[in-house]
């Protein structure tokens, strides 16, 4: 059986949108450990010591039970270029604690920060993060990504991106693409069409 992570945001001992991650997880017992009790992480959070000062990368594995639970200090990588990488083949519709296909394609990234990974000719996401692209007034966040993000969901719920089909051939039509994701929020991280090599 595989196991699987939930990756929160733990700033100043507070953790970040647990509604969102508790879904998700719903979602993958549901799908996994259909006979089992899903846990809750609030409570399970709760429970242990945690550093209260600071930015911090709270990692859960589980399975039907929680694995182990880590804290690693933040800071933003940054990133200003992208190179696209096909993959017609991916699947990682759960957040696997496996991330092999996912770095076998990071590997192909050349000269390049990270990578934006095309399904069957569908933008979806880069290697750890989802996207939105700017156009005029409005962000876009492709409508098939290869994971529900709990950030991406957030942020749909609160109207400020869209869904919408990025086609491999439209992104030129764009201004600017933005990683999202637990960590990143809706800051930082914006890159300049321009810099994506094709």
């Amino acid at each position: 059986m595989p196991r699987f992570i939930e990756t929160i945001k733990l700033q100043d001992g507070e953790f970040y949108n647990l509604k969102y991650h508790q879904s998700r997880l719903e979602f993958t017992f549901s799908r996994f450990f259909s006979g089992s009790t899903t846990f809750n992480l609030k409570q399970e959070l709760d429970e242990i010591a945690r550093p209260m000062l600071g930015l911090f990368k709270c990692r859960v594995v589980y399975e039907e039970k929680i694995n182990k639970i880590t804290f690693q200090p933040y800071t933003i990588k940054p990133i200003q270029s992208f190179k696209l990488v096909e993959a017609n083949d991916i699947e990682y519709n759960f957040k696997f604690e496996n991330r092999d296909q996912l770095n076998d394609l990071y590997n192909l990234k050349g000269l390049a920060d990270d990578i934006i990974i095309v399904k069957n000719g569908l933008v979806t996401d880069s290697s750890y993060a989802n996207l939105i692209f700017k156009r005029g007034d409005d962000w876009i966040t492709p409508e098939s990504p290869l994971l529900l993000g709990t950030m991406r969901q957030k942020l749909i719920d609160e109207n400020k991106v869209k869904c919408g089909t990025v086609l491999i051939e439209d992104i030129c039509r764009y201004e600017k693409v933005k990683l999202i994701n637990s960590m990143l929020g809706c800051g930082g991280l914006e890159v300049e069409i321009s810099k994506i090599v094709f």
